[in-house]
């Protein structure tokens, strides 16, 4: 058998489901599958778990199998902890009420390791009736403890599943910090199911337990926001969540950011939604200088106030990390970020309007991949949870004779009427792809290739932007003269390393590193793109603000 792993282990004893778990680190998912081989040998279950199910392919009989994501947790369970496939409300391993959960981590370049997908934990059927109090429902004792396996999705790297490598196993349970934003979660659950609203559930509702998409239904989920901040402060610090020894959750708050509720009593009358706007009111018609004199000490004043002057001088307006700080310390909070927005994957944005009424800026969300994108369903897609179903908080600073004021604030998410428009703007964005995007170095009016400070030519594309003012997208589709083609998304890069090889026009500038580009089904290599709200569509959106 692989090295040390067997099957063996004493399902009662929550120690030993750890001990078991722990064997796991070290060993890679083929491991499991070899397990299987050399000792239940059951062919129905090594057909199944064949790696081409988890690969996706073509067989040698010329049977076409596609790729299922699914399937290497489903093996660790089903192979290694000797657990059936099942989708009952029940724990997963009933002899000691714990719940099993195989969870895929991702390597970010510069942040490292980073849980890659959302926690499922059961599925919301619209026909149940879901008891009043949290306690009392079955996915509160499915999530109350939790094993979870972690394992490195290692694709970029080249590797095959059976060549991912476990990383860690340890139990979790909900940090008490946490209990009262996850029961009014789900209290707003089990409104839309018993009234009959299922189909109005969407995942921006909700901040850290909410109602994933799956299978054309939707399930109990933590967000990945949500899980991968427990991964970062817990998990990944070796921090314990319970501990099996005396059956006792043990650990200590270390949260990376300041709460903005810091004591969790105060929501149980007033929602974390309802706190913030009241932590903004105060504020609203004040300049960012009558605001700084409220939130700083006098020394801490008086440092920034010498130091905008400086600004002023040189001619220099406030950049955008000078709101966005603004906006934090109207919050409370001394630093750049909040924990609840990390956990809810609440999105904060400060924006600047102009004293006319427009704005400049549009929203732009990180890079993808294109083949990530070309797999990848609407409702599973980076697209859908980034723009559609995630929650915003807009903070808002008007320009007022040479100043900003702040004008409020307020939590969004997308209109529904809206998702039909964005989803159009995703399917015209994967077709360009699926076609072949057109590219050509960009010619001036005398008739030169433009090029960059550094010599590089100018590369065009016929992805669309937020105007239609790119000369090849204007071929695309008919649209009225400088109209986007979509008027919510666009398309472009957010980088100055940009990185092309292009064969399909015979062109080259890899100057930067690789992974600042992404490969095109042609063969073709560009920049990597990312998804913008049009600025025009997001001030619709702020006007009863301005």
């Amino acid at each position: 058998m692989p090295d040390d792993l067997i099957y063996e282990y004493n399902k009662a004893d929550r120690r030993d489901v750890l001990r078991h778990a722990k064997a796991l680190e070290g060993k890679v998912i083929g491991d499991v599958y070899r397990l299987e081989q050399t000792g239940k040998q059951r062919p129905e279950m090594l057909e199944y778990y064949a790696e081409i199910h988890m690969t996706g392919g073509t067989t040698d009989d010329g049977t076409v199998v596609r790729k299922d994501k699914g399937r290497i947790g489903n093996l660790v369970q089903e192979v290694y902890f000797d657990i059936p496939r099942n989708n009952d409300s029940e724990y997963d391993i009933q002899e000691c009420q714990v719940e099993l959960k195989v969870s895929k981590l991702k390597i970010k370049p510069r942040a490292g390791l980073s849980v890659q997908e959302r926690l499922i934990l059961g599925m919301i059927n619209r026909d149940d009736e879901l008891p009043e109090g949290f306690e009392d429902s079955h996915i509160y004792h499915k999530c109350r403890i939790i094993m979870l396996v972690y394992y490195i999705n290692k694709e970029q790297e080249g590797l095959l599943p059976f060549q991912f490598p476990f990383y860690k196993s340890a139990y979790m349970t909900i940090p008490e910090a946490d209990m009262e934003i996850i029961r009014r979660d789900y209290a707003y659950i089990r409104r839309c199911v018993n009234e009959g609203h299922y189909g109005d559930l969407h995942e921006h509702s909700a901040m850290y337990l909410s109602p994933a998409p799956k299978n054309q239904g939707r399930a109990y989920s933590f967000k990945q926001s949500y899980m991968n901040q427990l991964f970062r402060e817990y998990i990944n610090a070796n921090q314990v969540l319970y501990d099996p020894e005396t059956d006792e959750e043990t650990f200590q708050i270390i949260n990376q950011y300041e709460n903005i509720v810091a004591e969790p009593e105060l929501l149980r009358e007033t929602s974390f939604e309802d706190i913030v706007m009241q932590r903004f009111t105060p504020f609203i018609g004040m300049s960012m200088v009558e605001i700084r004199r409220h939130v700083l000490n006098e020394v801490q004043f008086e440092a920034w106030y010498t130091a905008r002057h400086q600004q002023i001088d040189d001619g220099k307006m406030p950049d955008k990390a000078e709101f966005a700080r603004t906006t934090m310390l109207m919050l409370g909070i001394s630093g750049n970020k909040a924990e609840e927005f990390v956990r809810a994957n609440i999105y904060v944005k400060t924006l600047r309007i102009n004293s006319d009424g427009s704005m400049n800026e549009d929203i732009s969300f990180p890079a993808f991949e294109f083949g990530d994108l070309m797999e990848e369903t609407w409702e599973e897609s980076r697209c859908y949870s980034d723009m559609v179903d995630r929650r915003f908080l807009w903070s808002i600073f008007q320009e007022v004779n040479g100043d900003f004021v702040f004008k409020g604030a307020k939590f969004w998410s997308m209109p529904p009427e809206d998702e039909a428009t964005i989803h159009a703007g995703w399917d015209d964005i994967r077709n360009i792809i699926a076609n072949g995007v057109q590219f050509a170095k960009r010619v001036k009016s005398d008739g030169t290739f433009a090029v960059t400070e550094r010599g590089a030519s100018v590369i065009l594309n016929n992805f669309p932007d937020s105007k239609n003012t790119n000369p090849r997208t204007q071929n695309h589709r008919q649209c009225p003269a400088g109209a986007p083609m979509n008027r919510i998304i666009s398309v472009r890069p957010h980088t100055q390393k940009v990185y092309y090889d292009l064969q399909s026009i015979g062109y080259s500038d890899t100057e930067n590193p690789r992974c600042n580009g992404s490969a095109l089904p042609n063969g073709d290599i560009m920049t990597k793109q990312c998804f913008w709200f049009n600025n025009d569509y997001i001030l619709e959106q702020v006007q009863d603000l301005i």
